[in-house]
């Protein structure tokens, strides 16, 4: 590599061209920005360094006899020795990526990924589509098992290889996720890939509909090792969710789905809704923990049907969970198996649409949903007026005095709680401050936008915050959906921009 890898920052701007962006831009009613891609999630990529990394393979060396021009030999070898950050993660973007690099590259490439020995997570940048495809197959290629029992054991001991890939550039598209459909079947790849979390995200816009959509869900009957799938798609609906809560009737190890798409109705919410009672009642997404659902053109109605159907399967699950604790507590030989015994609750649930708002509220207090058991809610209501907001705030209000389930075990408390609308203003900011200043209140962040709130107000809410807890507060609603909703919730990212880490 010649040159640092390029990241294109989204530009910024007032929060009403910004919602319309991600929002409107999303479903298709917008230009396609040239380099409009978020922020990596990783650290910033080091793909250029001079020295070889920790995990650097001698085999490269002998690597030089593939296909390819003198600068795609040059960008592989750099690849190959590249740093990645803390936790092994590394960015290909931008002009880094050589014009020259193709098909007949492609074993040079999945060497110079295997050669990288700390390389864990991949994130893909803004490339050309072919060349997005290319990587892919390259990374989830996954190498020929051990051999025999000690080989076996010490790639137990040793998990190295790629187990997160990052499609976060605007040209991603069906063909990707065909390609992604294909390598995540075990007949492709060797056995099962690697493979445990896959992203095709963008803040803005891309290509992927549900003509790749379907097979790439499709491939989840097969595959025994993805654990978080998200999916961010312009034209993405309802075949597409069809599709996945089919492939879950076989899969037993999907734990996060985070899926958006204009095309989704109230016909898609319905089947996630069964999705997750089917969670609760040991079916379908048994083993679902993490459900993220967004769009525009589902309504307040759909949304309201869905929230109640989380909280009253995750309310139902956590009591049987409760039970089966409390008769488990008289016998220790039955402890140990309580530690794994199959739960069929959700711990974190996202709602994003910017034409729901008040009635979702309501939906949102009335069935409990913020005191069921789930410990992280994420709320993007881009209607909800000051109204809607205080009858949230009056929710969370009383999650302090929530009573223990009976026995050993202990209902779960809302740790964290986002929320984002357009409409609201001062006075719901004020109200949410009120509940923030409760000691009993047991959040340990609480992050909000409110595009109608001024400046003063918001300030005067961070300095809320303490050691133990954050409470952050703005009313950029552009920034918010690019800092928080895109990096946090699509990307998995911490408070610090830094990715969450992978359990290898």
């Amino acid at each position: 590599l010649k040159r640092p890898p390029v990241v294109a920052s989204s530009a910024g701007g007032g929060h009403t061209a910004a919602m319309q962006s991600l929002f409107f831009g999303a479903c298709g009613r917008g230009n396609v920005p040239e380099d409009g891609m978020g922020q990596a999630a990783s650290s910033p990529p080091r793909a250029c360094c001079q020295a070889p990394c920790v995990g650097y393979s001698a085999s490269w060396d002998q690597s030089q006899s593939e296909s390819g021009s003198s600068e795609v030999k040059a960008w592989a070898r750099e690849l190959a020795h590249a740093k990645c950050n803390l936790h092994g993660g590394l960015t290909i973007a931008g002009a880094s990526v050589p014009q020259e690099l193709g098909a007949p590259n492609l074993e040079l490439l999945r060497a110079a990924l295997l050669a990288n020995k700390t390389l864990r997570s991949l994130t893909v940048g803004e490339v050309r589509s072919g060349c997005a495809r290319l990587i892919a197959e390259a990374a989830l290629q996954a190498p020929l098992p051990p051999q025999g029992a000690l080989a076996l054991r010490q790639a137990k001991d040793d998990p190295s290889g790629i187990s997160e890939v990052k499609f976060i550039g605007s040209s991603s598209d069906d063909n990707l996720a065909r390609i992604l459909g294909m390598l995540l079947r075990p007949v492709w790849s060797n056995g099962a890939p690697a493979l445990k979390s896959l992203t095709i995200a963008h803040p803005r816009r891309n290509f992927l509909t549900d003509q790749g959509g379907v097979p790439l869900v499709q491939a989840l009957e097969e595959n025994t090792r993805l654990q978080h799938l998200v999916l961010f798609g312009t034209q993405l609906g309802d075949g597409t969710v069809w599709a996945l809560c089919n492939a879950l009737e076989h899969n037993s190890t999907l734990e996060s789905i985070a899926f958006y798409g204009k095309r989704l109705t109230g016909r898609g919410t319905t089947l996630l809704g069964r999705l997750v009672k089917g969670g609760q009642s040991g079916k379908a997404g048994r083993r679902l923990r993490e459900l993220v659902v967004g769009g525009t053109e589902f309504r307040d109605e759909d949304a309201c049907e869905l929230v109640r159907t989380v909280a009253s399967s995750v309310a139902a699950a956590q009591k049987a969970a409760s039970s089966t604790a409390s008769s488990a507590s008289s016998s220790s030989a039955a402890a140990p198996a309580l530690a794994t015994m199959p739960g069929g609750a959700l711990t974190t649930f996202g709602l994003l649409n910017a034409v729901i708002g008040d009635e979702v509220c309501r939906a949102v207090a009335a069935s409990g949903l913020l005191s069921c058991g789930l410990t992280e809610v994420s709320l993007v209501l881009g209607k909800a007026t000051d109204d809607g907001t205080t009858i949230l705030a009056n929710a969370l209000a009383v999650l302090g005095s929530s009573e223990e389930f009976a026995g050993t075990g202990k209902k779960k408390s809302l740790s964290h709680f986002r929320m984002a609308s357009v409409a609201a203003g001062d006075s719901g900011l004020d109200v949410m401050e009120n509940v923030w200043a409760k000691p009993s209140l047991p959040l340990e962040s609480l992050q909000v936008c409110f595009g109608s709130a001024t400046d003063g107000a918001c300030a005067r809410c961070r300095r809320s915050s303490w050691s133990d807890k954050r409470f952050s507060a703005t009313n950029n609603f552009g920034s918010f959906m690019d800092e928080v909703v895109f990096k946090q919730i699509m990307l998995r990212t911490t408070h610090d921009g830094q990715p969450v880490p992978m359990t290898l």
